[in-house]
């Protein structure tokens, strides 16, 4: 491989592979970073939409065991006003009444409270997949990287000279 054509043809080869490698390494290393970075604001977000919605349905929750509570009460206090003002009604019967209310008051209170328990456990659920899902995507955007290599680029810029210079006349290759 005396030939000067065929040796600038593969010097050329090698510093344009390895320069065309060492961009092609760090565009995706750019390309990666972004994606990470936009990969992290998708799951804050998402955890965000998670805990503003438990939010809400504690809020909701929290509204209908009032709502409850008063009913309760107005309840009660209807009872006493009648077992008051009505002739005949024994104070037993208004104990039954009012046990009544009580109990569908607490049967009701712990309902919501169960039903806040499996929502709570839903909630921690999907933190948990979201995290797991991110992870998974974070793993698929940062694949290694290949990295330049001088050797892979010099190889090829030999085997473009020497190709070069089988491609040469015969006369060209005989005046050397």
């Amino acid at each position: 491989m005396c030939e000067p054509i065929s040796m600038a043809m593969g010097a050329a080869s090698a510093i344009s592979s390895f320069a065309g490698q060492q961009a092609a390494a760090s565009a995706q290393e750019k390309a990666q970073a972004q994606a990470s970075a936009a990969e992290q604001v998708r799951a804050q977000r998402a955890n965000t939409a998670i805990q503003v919605r438990a939010g809400q349905e504690n809020i909701a929750r929290s509204q209908r065991k009032e709502a409850a509570q008063l009913q309760t009460m107005e309840a009660k206090s209807r009872a006493r006003l009648v077992a008051l003002t009505e002739a005949g009604v024994g104070g037993r019967s208004l104990d039954q009444i009012l046990g009544a209310m009580t109990a569908k008051s607490a049967r009701y209170s712990a309902s919501e409270e169960r039903q806040r328990k499996l929502q709570a456990q839903q909630t921690s659920f999907e933190m948990e997949e979201g995290a797991i899902r991110s992870r998974m995507n974070q793993l698929r955007i940062n694949q290694p990287i290949k990295q330049a290599s001088l050797l892979e680029s010099g190889l090829q810029g030999v085997q473009t000279g020497l190709s070069t210079f089988q491609l040469l006349p015969a006369k060209t290759k005989s005046d050397n």
